[in-house]
């Protein structure tokens, strides 16, 4: 059997962001740019580039027109640069991503020492530490709680696609050293509600393939969990599935990031459904 995730492809905020892209372009006449890849998958990036809507580096490689904000945010000062050159600016951050951004900004302002846990290289985190009005740290991985220095008043939020089990694991580490530390769950209900449907169909399955963007840190999320109990895969397309990954099997997964587009996933289970040996959906 085959079984295709509920929860696959688009959440709410990369909807929302590449509709908000799509209008955008069809309204303008002028040139249109996203400040990094809108989205992380380079299949739906390549898609509306082809109609219009271009990826750049930073606000500097845009002389006029308008620029979108990717769904993870962009740092504050490309948002004041933006301004200066008086570009039309179209924010698509997601909406979990602004929560955090402005819990960041409003702990920091009542002197809490604030913990990210995420990715520093993330553009997600960079986006966050740039609302802070002081210095924040992130913090990767357990190990990283063991420099910190006592006597400050902590407070933890989260990158936005943490895996929840990361995410609990390091914060039995913190409470264990900072009794009083303030605790905020950050992981948006997209991200929690697809690593869940993630475990309970790998527990169920010979093979799973997740369907996603290389660069995509919540389809990296997905691999994590689905590796802990069976046979996975991480594909981009349907161009990367080797038929010899399906001997002796008898039930496949899929599952897809929020970043992956229908179109996509589509093509995967007609794919799939097109080999003599699968069976019905």
């Amino acid at each position: 059997k085959l079984i295709v995730a509920k929860k696959a492809g688009f959440c709410y905020g990369v909807k929302k962001a590449v509709e908000l892209a799509e209008k955008t372009y069809a309204e303008n006449s002028e040139p249109i740019y996203s400040i990094g890849p809108l989205i992380h998958n380079r299949f739906e990036v390549q898609r509306l580039s082809k109609i219009g809507i271009k990826p750049v580096s930073s606000v500097n490689k845009v002389k006029k027109g308008t620029i979108i904000i990717r769904t993870h945010g962009i740092p504050r000062k490309h948002v004041s640069e933006a301004k200066k050159k008086k570009l039309n600016i179209i924010d698509a951050t997601c909406p979990f991503v602004k929560r955090v951004q402005h819990l960041v900004k409003e702990l920091s302002k009542k002197n809490f020492y604030v913990l990210i846990i995420g990715e520093k290289e993330h553009p997600e985190v960079k986006s966050l530490i740039s609302y802070a009005e002081k210095p924040v740290k992130i913090i990767e991985s357990i190990n990283e709680i063991r420099g910190l220095s006592d006597g400050k008043k902590i407070a933890v939020v989260s990158q936005t696609t943490q895996s929840l089990e990361k995410f609990n694991h390091i914060i039995k580490g913190i409470k264990s050293k900072y009794k009083n530390a303030k605790i905020f769950n950050t992981i948006c209900t997209a991200a929690l509600e697809r690593q869940e449907e993630a475990e309970k169909i790998a527990r169920e399955v010979d093979v799973v393939l997740i369907i996603g963007g290389r660069n995509s840190a919540n389809t990296a999320r997905l691999v994590d969990i689905c590796k802990k109990h069976t046979i996975t895969y991480h594909i981009e397309s349907a161009e990367e599935i080797n038929d010899r990954w399906f001997d002796n099997v008898h039930s496949i997964g899929i599952l897809a990031g929020a970043s992956t587009p229908k179109w996509i996933i589509d093509a995967v289970i007609s794919h799939m459904k097109g080999k003599d040996w699968l069976w019905k959906i």
